[in-house]
Formats: C-alpha cells, sequence, structure tokens
C-alpha cells in the first residue's frame, strides 16, 4: 500500500469449523488482565496478525451467553500448536473465562480464525505499531510475524498507551524483541504523559524514513490515529474493534460506514468479513 495507490489489507480463508481447543495455562497478568493459552494444532498454524478467533464461554452444555466473544489471536507457536488469547475480564463471558483453571486439560469450544490480515511493509519502510488496550494483541503477532519473516531486522517503534504503569500488558513481551518500544499513560506514570497519538505524532513527525503504520485500540485511540494518518498522508492500517455475533458475515452485526475506495461513498461493510483490518483512509471519522 502507498499513499497514491490504495491496496486492500490481506484476504484470508474463513474457518467456521468448530475446534475444541486445550487449555495450557490461564493466568493473570495485570489488574484485570489474562493470557489463555490453547492448543489446537490447525488454528496454530493458520492464524495470521490481525484475525481473530470466536470463543464460546459457557459450558458446553449451557448456551447462556448464547453468542461467541471474538478475541484477536495474540501470539502462536505453530510447533507445538498452541495459540495464545489477550483479553481483560469486564463483562459475563470473559468472567467466565477468567474462571477457568490455571491448569491444562479443560476444553473451550473456538471458532476461526475469521477475519483478513495486516498488510506487509516494504524493506526501506520504518513501521510504527501504535496500541492501547486489548489492542496490542494483533500488533504483538505483526511484530514476530515482520522478525521472523525478514533476513535483516526492519526498523519497528511500539507505541503503547494506558491509563497508568500497570495497564501497560504485554510491554515486557514487546521488549524482549529487537523493536525499540515507547509508551504513553495518561497519568505520566511512564513515559510520555498524554494520549499515545500524541505520542506517535511526535515520533513520526521526526523520521525522515518512508513510514508506514498499523494500530488497533479503543475507539478514540483509533479515530485518533486514522486523523492523523490522513492528514499527513501516511499509508496506515486499523485492526477495527468490534462486537462480532457470528464472526464470519451472515449475521451484519458488525456493519460499519466503510468506503471501498479513497474518497468514495460510504458502504455498510461487515467488520468480521471485510476487516478487521482496513485501510485508514477508508474508515469513517467516527469509526464505531
Amino acid at each position: 500500500m502507498s499513499s497514491s495507490t490504495p491496496q486492500s489489507p490481506t484476504p484470508t480463508p474463513q474457518s467456521h469449523a468448530t475446534r475444541p481447543s486445550r487449555v495450557v495455562f490461564n493466568r493473570r497478568v495485570g489488574p484485570g488482565w489474562y493470557t489463555l493459552r490453547l492448543e489446537e494444532a490447525t488454528i496454530a498454524q493458520v492464524s495470521r496478525a490481525g484475525q481473530f478467533v470466536q470463543v464460546k464461554t459457557a459450558d458446553r452444555s449451557s448456551f447462556d451467553p448464547l453468542l461467541r466473544r471474538p478475541f484477536s489471536v495474540y501470539d502462536v507457536d505453530r510447533e507445538r500448536g498452541t495459540y495464545d488469547l489477550l483479553y481483560t475480564a469486564v463483562g459475563r463471558g470473559t468472567r467466565w473465562l477468567a474462571d477457568i483453571p490455571d491448569s491444562p486439560g479443560t476444553m473451550v469450544e473456538v471458532e476461526g480464525p475469521f477475519g483478513n490480515t495486516f498488510t506487509a511493509p516494504t524493506d526501506r519502510d520504518s513501521i510504527y505499531l501504535v496500541g492501547g488496550g486489548v489492542g496490542v494483541a494483533p500488533l504483538y503477532l505483526f511484530a514476530r510475524e515482520l522478525l521472523a519473516s525478514r533476513s535483516a531486522l526492519p526498523r519497528i517503534t511500539l507505541c503503547m498507551g494506558a491509563r497508568t504503569r500497570e495497564q501497560l500488558q504485554g510491554i515486557d513481551e514487546f521488549r524482549r524483541l529487537s523493536l525499540r518500544c515507547e509508551v504513553a499513560t495518561d497519568d505520566g506514570s511512564e513515559g510520555f504523559h498524554g494520549r499515545v497519538t500524541q505520542l506517535f505524532a511526535t515520533l513520526a513527525e521526526r523520521d525522515r524514513e518512508p513510514l508506514r503504520v498499523y494500530g488497533c485500540g479503543p475507539q478514540g485511540m483509533n479515530e485518533s490515529l486514522r486523523a492523523i494518518a490522513v492528514e499527513r498522508s501516511y499509508p496506515t492500517e486499523i485492526c477495527v474493534e468490534s462486537l462480532m455475533a457470528c464472526g464470519f458475515g451472515v449475521c451484519f452485526g458488525c456493519v460499519l460506514p466503510i468506503r471501498k475506495k479513497p474518497g468514495g461513498d460510504f458502504y455498510n461493510r461487515r467488520t468480521c468479513y471485510e476487516g478487521p483490518v482496513f485501510d485508514a483512509r477508508l474508515l469513517h471519522p467516527g469509526i464505531e
């Protein structure tokens, strides 16, 4: 993708099969934050950064809650056949997940992976990953994919935002990778005092290399990142967070006003099927 020739993020085959996944561990990693590692060889093999799975957050014999919950794939180990989900316990479904014992053996019903993936950058790009909240999940897997696919290490800068330093979930994992990590906190308890998009805008303005930007976070962050990208003509892709009932485009419950080409009309497009990764120029200023 370049600022003059739009390209769509990479489409991927959709998998509707239910794949029982075995719990390897379910660990609390911060205030209300958890990492769930599941074992299922097919999902681990085919999942790519930006994609998500739909998890049944209820016992096998129960349909309450009825709808499955979407989670971005946070990491994969293709050799061991495992994949990780990063989540916060904020509702009935995620609280059910948090109650799963931190011991192997429990089975969880999972469908997927669904959705498209990020577009690969060129070798000359200076890459920025901008994330907040659970939006860091697809960015971590993408960073690992980029580092594993290049003979020479790409120039990658992570900009992670959170309310406080305790909410910077996953930052230690990012810091173990060969990339630059910059953080922003609303209360100034670590790093830049302010919003993560303000931090990104400052760093990017100083960068003299061609930029390519990838983002994922809460609505406000995505809106702000979109505005900066459009104003400065940064090639940018944003992984949109949305509630998804089915995950594969049948129910039309996750539609958003999204253009098919820059400057075109807005259409109701399915986040789960046409996305969740979109060129920032195609997104509505309100995004959600």
